[in-house]
């Protein structure tokens, strides 16, 4: 867990309430001639990624990411969580294996979200890490299921808290969580995970993604109303996106909801 903790405190000291504004531009900073972040392309990340797993020791890591006089070498252990701008409702931007190679061989990797007035982390899941989430900016309500207790019936236990400036909580690895943004302003958190890889399952989506159909109507009891067209009409519906907006707060910050 310690390196969960020094990944969010890095990734706290790096964010900020206000999305920076994206730029590509490649030139020495001020102050020592440090050369300014210029991501990696896709061709780029395939073939350190490939190098890395293939070098034997730590030592071979390092040639392969920072080569004797290579220039720009810094970016393979460099990213910019820039918010996406197509989501108005907020995004979550993560640095893992798959945009940061530098990572393979650690068990580190972290997150950045944009969490809109009303916005909705939708209920999902990491399979391979647990996550230690602190808000930056704003409030976020933070929440997740505990493992369910065969031997008692009922509701499964949810746990829980209201997030302010720099308050975090954990969610355990494999919980169902989510965060809420209640107010009319907007919220930013910083996430750490204790892996490289953590994966992310959205859980209505997962879960009505099942077939045959069948499958989902035994497990959901076999009611009446719920047939193979109110199956599909529900996928199509089911947002794909990491953020939503929630309806009702959104009438009472007085923010339009249509799509």
């Amino acid at each position: 867990m310690k390196a969960i903790f020094s990944t969010v405190l890095a990734l706290i000291a790096m964010s900020s309430a206000t999305p920076v504004a994206y730029t590509s531009t490649s030139s020495s900073a001020a102050g020592g001639g440090a050369p300014t972040y210029v991501p990696l392309t896709p061709a780029e990340i395939k073939s350190l990624q490939t190098e890395l797993l293939l070098a034997p020791s730590y030592k071979d890591k390092e040639q392969v990411l920072f080569p004797p006089g290579g220039s720009g070498s810094a970016n393979n252990v460099t990213f910019q969580f820039v918010p996406n701008p197509t989501t108005p409702d907020g995004s979550v931007i993560v640095g893992s294996i798959d945009s940061i190679p530098g990572l393979i061989g650690t068990n580190v990797a972290g997150a950045i979200g944009f969490i809109g007035p009303c916005g909705l982390n939708v209920p999902h899941l990491h399979p391979r890490a647990n996550e230690f989430l602190t808000v930056v900016s704003g409030t976020l309500i933070g929440a997740f299921v505990l493992e369910e207790d065969a031997m008692v019936p009922g509701q499964i236990p949810q746990v829980a808290m209201t997030l302010t400036n720099f308050t975090g909580m954990l969610f355990p690895v494999g919980h169902t969580h989510w965060q809420f943004n209640p107010t009319c302003e907007q919220a930013v958190f910083a996430a750490a995970f204790d892996s490289n890889d953590e994966g992310r399952f959205q859980v209505a989506q997962t879960f009505f993604s099942s077939f045959p159909d069948d499958v989902l109507t035994a497990s959901l009891g076999s009611p009446n109303f719920l047939g193979p067209a109110q199956l599909d009409q529900l996928r199509d519906v089911i947002p794909e996106d990491f953020v939503v907006m929630v309806d009702s707060c959104a009438k009472a910050c007085g923010l339009s909801t249509s799509k």
